[in-house]
């Protein structure tokens, strides 16, 4: 097997072994793995240029491979055998901007379902953020005027949920937020 082939397959590897566990890859990140494993030298200029043509050949070559960007044009990879293109976007917004990703998500359950997002959620996969994270995120939506419509109800058990108030008016949204925390599970 020649070098270039080589060098294809353990990016595709990298990139599948990160997807797998829930990670994009940065071409700094293959470039590195790649140094490690002698593939390539990352000093040499020359190694850069044969570097980015393998990259996008690998990409080229294998369907699963896919390139994404984030605001900031920054480009990174994932293998769609272990990710999809939504949970890696929500990857991408939590490390750029984890306010507006909060935002977007109640206004796209508010719009589309539509349902309020009971807060909770945020902790969890692929959002993982913390206590801290989230209030900090609560606080700055509050005092900034692109996030006036992001409003909140809690229910007789008092679990906080989010809704936008551009898709749903607060009476509905504090009914819905009811029947989804207490009544679903009251009623078989």
């Amino acid at each position: 097997m020649e070098q270039h082939e080589a060098i294809g397959l353990a990016i595709a590897k990298i990139v599948r072994e990160r997807s797998k566990i829930g990670q994009l890859t940065l071409p700094e990140e293959i470039l590195t793995e790649l140094t490690g494993q002698n593939l390539m030298k990352s000093e040499n200029s020359d190694q850069k240029s044969q570097f980015g043509d393998a990259l996008k050949q690998a990409i080229e070559k294998n369907e699963d491979l896919r390139e994404i960007s984030g605001r900031d044009g920054t480009l990174r990879y994932y293998s769609a055998q272990s990710l999809s293109e939504t949970y890696a976007r929500i990857l991408i917004q939590r490390q750029e901007n984890p306010l507006l990703l909060m935002a977007e998500i109640v206004r796209e359950n508010s719009a589309i379902y539509p349902r309020p997002v009971p807060l909770d959620i945020f902790r969890e996969s692929p959002f993982d953020l913390t206590e801290e994270e989230i209030l900090d995120c609560l606080k700055e939506m509050a005092q900034q005027k692109e996030y006036q419509d992001i409003a909140q109800t809690m229910t007789s058990i008092g679990t906080l949920f989010l809704y936008s108030t551009e898709h749903l008016d607060s009476d509905y949204a504090s009914s819905l937020a009811e029947w989804l925390d207490v009544g679903q599970s009251n009623n078989p």
